[in-house]
Formats: structure tokens, sequence, C-alpha cells
């Protein structure tokens, strides 16, 4: 998708777009239609609403980037951005229950409790128990927090608004505005259209999975595109504060580290390092290494450790291919974000931040992890905005295929669901491959 920097001095100054218009309008009755499908558990009535809702987006986004913007675009793309989240804040945050551990562990620490020496079970936590939040808790018999300190904080702040899930839905609203103000402020600083927020605004994973369904996510991209945009002002330690409290929300944001530091910059990874260290220090104290939380045995639990984790070893099993040890899958992922590490760090002006690279270091982290739910590809969505890869754009609107319950006999449908989402950018490498090699003869 090419960029759009120009304006057409013959559109009308105070019209809007009538096409952006009537695509709004569509958007905000697939929303509202899927609230109640949602509250009534028909996930997969509400998938196809989502799959509705992209074939509609990816018309938006197409008019947004190949023509020149009207001067209320900007306005009306905020306000519908908006209102599709109030929308979809009208329905049960019913597709994961994710939100009520968050709850969980914000409300224990308001009661003064380390969230990483205790299970929810524990008697000592008895009087934080209520009908609502502590009987939707996962493994709360046997499973301390699975989240870094950072999100430690979110949840606290969150129970500090409101002691339930409306408490951390209304900061995932709050944390969505800021990523929003981020991403146009990068929008503006590389001279791009700022009506391209659209392609963050209107996209249903943010909809749905970081307002509606208040994913700690939420946190991690608003802070990592805060850092994107420190880092765009030369202030690499800021960036690194920034870039280590996303990191410690969810993990993913550290693989952008390379394409972020001003080589041999030393401000960066000083103070990822200091902030890093500042965070952990009050959880560490009186739980040691138990400060890691529940991560290692969860990542069992998704069979990452035995290799079926990840789609590429499941489908090789599934189709009776092959049978890769899952630490030699791991190995190899690790060599390949190496290498493209070393290519975001050196493969530039040692000042220089390219967006290119931002985005192959985190879609390349995507595929090679394989998540299985679709609120790890949202953050792809945010970097989509200044680099809209056609493929990865399709991949992160076909995630959502991942809500789709699992029928009996499971290997063969998730080996679909790996190639529904993997099949797109898979054949943009291959026609890139074509390509290059069809210009060198």
């Amino acid at each position: 998708m090419a960029d759009a920097t120009h304006t057409d001095p013959q559109a009308p100054h105070g019209a809007v777009s009538r096409p952006l218009a009537a695509a709004a309008l569509v958007l905000l009755a697939l929303s509202a239609a899927a609230v109640p499908l949602v509250d009534a558990g028909r996930v997969s009535g509400y998938v196809a609403l989502m799959l509705a809702h992209a074939a509609a987006y990816v018309a938006v986004v197409w008019l947004v980037i190949a023509r020149p913007p009207r001067r209320l675009d900007l306005a009306l793309i905020l306000v519908v951005a908006a209102a599709l989240r109030l929308v979809a804040l009208h329905s049960e945050p019913a597709l994961s229950t994710d939100g009520y551990r968050y709850v969980w562990d914000g409300r224990v620490q308001a009661a003064g409790f380390n969230p990483y020496a205790l299970v929810p079970a524990d008697e000592r936590l008895a009087h934080l128990r209520d009908a609502t939040i502590y009987p939707n808790i996962n493994q709360k018999e046997t499973a301390i927090t699975i989240y870094p300190p950072m999100a430690e904080i979110v949840f606290l702040a969150a129970n500090r608004l409101s002691d339930g899930l409306a408490g951390m839905r209304l900061l995932a609203l709050l944390l969505e505005a800021i990523t929003i103000a981020a991403l146009l402020a990068w929008l503006g600083s590389d001279g791009l259209p700022r009506e391209r927020v659209v392609i963050y605004a209107w996209h249903p994973l943010p909809i749905w999975e970081l307002t509606s369904q208040a994913h700690v996510d939420v946190a991690a991209i608003a802070l990592l595109v805060v850092a994107i945009v420190t880092a765009r002002r030369g202030r690499q330690g800021i960036t690194g504060c920034l870039l280590a409290a996303a990191t410690l929300v969810k993990y993913f944001p550290l693989v952008l580290l390379p394409a972020l530091w001003r080589r041999w910059n030393w401000r960066l990874p000083a103070a990822f390092a200091a902030t890093a260290a500042a965070l952990y220090a009050p959880y560490a104290l009186g739980t040691g290494s138990g400060v890691a939380g529940f991560l290692g045995r969860h990542l069992d639990n998704e069979g990452y450790a035995a290799g079926w984790g990840f789609h590429v070893v499941w489908m090789l099993r599934d189709l009776e291919l092959a049978d890769p040890p899952g630490r030699l899958y791991i190995a190899a992922a690790l060599a390949v974000l190496a290498a493209l590490s070393l290519v975001a760090l050196l493969r530039r002006g040692a000042d220089e931040m390219r967006p290119e690279h931002l985005l192959l270091l985190a879609t390349a982290f995507v595929w090679l992890t394989s998540p299985h739910y679709p609120w790890y590809f949202a953050w792809l969505v945010a970097l989509l905005v200044r680099v809209p890869h056609p493929a990865v754009l399709a991949m992160t609107l076909l995630a959502v295929v991942l809500q789709v319950p699992r029928p009996p006999g499971g290997p063969t449908w998730t080996t679909l669901l790996a190639w529904t989402y993997y099949a797109p950018l898979l054949a943009a490498v291959a026609y890139e491959a074509w390509r290059r090699r069809t210009a060198t003869r």
C-alpha cells in the first residue's frame, strides 16, 4: 500500500468523505449486532460478524491511503473510533476470563498482599472472595499470577478506579486514547496523513480484544507506541524507560529494542535495565525467584516445551511430515530473530529509526511464536498504521478465527486455523522472493 501525502486542492474543505461515512455506519451496525452474540456466548456468530467487519474495514483502509483526505475525515475517524468502543463496552467480557484475574490481582495488591506469593485459593485471601470475580479465575488453586510487575501496577491502577471489571475496562479505554494520540503524533512527525490512524482506530482487534475484553496488552501497546514516538525524537533515555515498562506488561515489546536503539548510545539500555530493576524490586521482596510467577508452567501448559504449541511443529506432526523436537524449533526461531535483530540494528544509520524494521521484527516474532489467542496480534495493528503491509494486515484480521471453539479431533482443525492466518504472510514472502528473482534476470 502506497503512502498518500498530498491533499486534493479541489476537495470540499468542509466535507467528509461519503464512502468513509457510509463505512462508519456499516461498522457501527456490525458492532451493535455483535454485542448480543458475545453476551449469549455465540462465538461463531461473533467471528462471522468480525470477518464482515474486516471486509468493510479493508475498503476503508484502501480509501484512506489511496485518496486525498477531506478536512473533516480525521474528526469523523476519531468520533467513530470512540463510538465503536463504547458500543463494544455494552457487551459482557465473555470472550476470555483473563479480566477476572486482572481484577483479582489488583484487589490482592490493594489489600496489601503480594500476588506473586499467594494463589487465589489461599485462605489468607478468603475475605477478598466474591460471587463475581473469584469463581471465574483460572487455576485459582494452583497458579500464582503469571503477569510481570508493570502489568500488576496496571491492575492496581484499575482497582483504584473501580474494584471490578468496570475499572479495568475504563482504564483500557483511557489507554486506547493514549495509543491513538501517540499514533497521530508519530504520523505527524513523519509527515504522513493523520487519517491513517484509522488503521488502528477502526480495526476490530483493538475494539473488541483491548477495550471490550480489556486485555492487558492494551497497556503494553500504549507504552510501546509512546516509546516509538520518543525514539523518533531522539530521546533514548525516556525510550528505554518506556520500553522496559511496556516489556514488563507483556514481554513482546522487547523484540523491538534493536530497531529503537541508537547504536552504541548507552542511555537506552541503561534506562531499560534500571527501570526493569525498579519495577521488579518491590514484588521480589519476600518471593525471590517466585517473582517470575506462573509463566514457566503456563508455557508448558500451552505446549511450547513439548513443541506442539508452535503451529509449524503441530502442522508437520499433524501432516505426518516430520516430528521436530520443541527445543530444536525454539533454537531455530531464536536464530532467526537474532539475525533479524542484527539487520534492524546495523542496516541503518546510527541515529535512524526505520518503521519497516519495527514491523519486520514484530511480525517475525508473532509468526514464530504461534499465538493461540487473537489479542496477541493487536500490537501489530499499531505498527501497521505506519507501514500498512497488506499481508500482515490480513493476518491480524483473520486472527479472530482463533476464537472459534475447536471441535473434537482437534489437530486438523488447529492446522486449518494456523494456515488461515499464516497463509497471507507466506504468500507475501513467496511473492517477494519471486519478484526479486525476476528483477535480477
